[in-house]
């Protein structure tokens, strides 16, 4: 394990390379974290994937997004659009790595790290795609979830999202993004996990991502828990897929 840092606009973008021992020219996989996370995500589980990750033969980059964690940048910056540019970043500079297989990369998100990746993806060549309840209606919201968004940034200059403010430049950006018509050109494997109480995939989202990704999208539902797949059974069966599906399609 070594810690890897990488510039972009400015910024250094902090992160942690977990690698295969003995291996000259590894796959690797960037792990982009949650809205307000970082790169240990919840109940450490981007650890525990990039450790079993890296015993497969598989590299794993953790890292936190500007304003997040460790890395620099003020969060109250923060755009989805920004967060592409910097995954993009974080594939270049893994390509550029001596022990990296520039011709072998992955990518996995949580939640907005989800759909971050997905349409990172569809920027740059990638073997696969790991989605743990991508976030979709973070740039597709409702009528009704726009407008109470609306009116909370005009009251009080953010909207409240689970203590972590979102500002007019997030909604001003996400105004300009189709998280699938944008996320098209990528055409490889995809993994989709999420939960059956998940708040975040609701209306017609998962079925959009079932025609954007057809038969190359392996949908792995998780019954009875939420966004954060709340259970220890649930994140340990996670962690097994999700190193599955990543490590057979490196």
């Amino acid at each position: 394990m070594e810690y890897l840092h990488i510039e972009h606009g400015g910024r250094t973008i902090r992160g942690v390379l977990h690698l295969p021992e003995g291996a000259e020219a590894a796959p690797a996989v960037a792990l982009c974290h949650g809205f307000g996370g970082n790169r240990a995500e919840f109940g450490y589980s981007f650890v525990r994937l990039a450790e079993r990750l890296a015993a497969n033969g598989t590299a794993a980059y953790r890292f936190d997004f500007a304003g997040c964690g460790d890395s620099d940048g003020d969060f109250a910056d923060l755009t989805v659009s920004d967060q592409v540019a910097q995954t993009v970043a974080v594939l270049d500079g893994l390509a550029a790595h001596e022990a990296i297989d520039a011709d072998r990369l992955s990518l996995m998100g949580m939640s907005l790290g989800g759909l971050t990746a997905q349409l990172a993806a569809a920027q740059r060549p990638v073997r696969a795609l790991a989605l743990w309840a991508p976030a979709a209606g973070a740039v597709a919201m409702s009528e009704e979830g726009a407008k109470r968004r609306a009116d909370a940034i005009a009251e009080r200059g953010y909207d409240d999202f689970g203590g972590l403010p979102v500002h007019q430049r997030f909604v001003d950006d996400a105004k300009g993004i189709d998280p699938f018509a944008d996320a098209a050109a990528y055409t490889g494997p995809v993994l989709l996990a999420v939960g059956t109480e998940d708040f975040v995939l609701q209306g017609d989202l998962l079925e959009r991502y079932q025609d954007l990704y057809g038969d190359r999208l392996d949908l792995d539902v998780f019954d009875k828990v939420g966004h954060g797949f709340e259970t220890v059974p649930a994140r340990e069966r996670l962690v097994d897929i999700t190193a599955a599906f990543l490590t057979g399609n490196a």
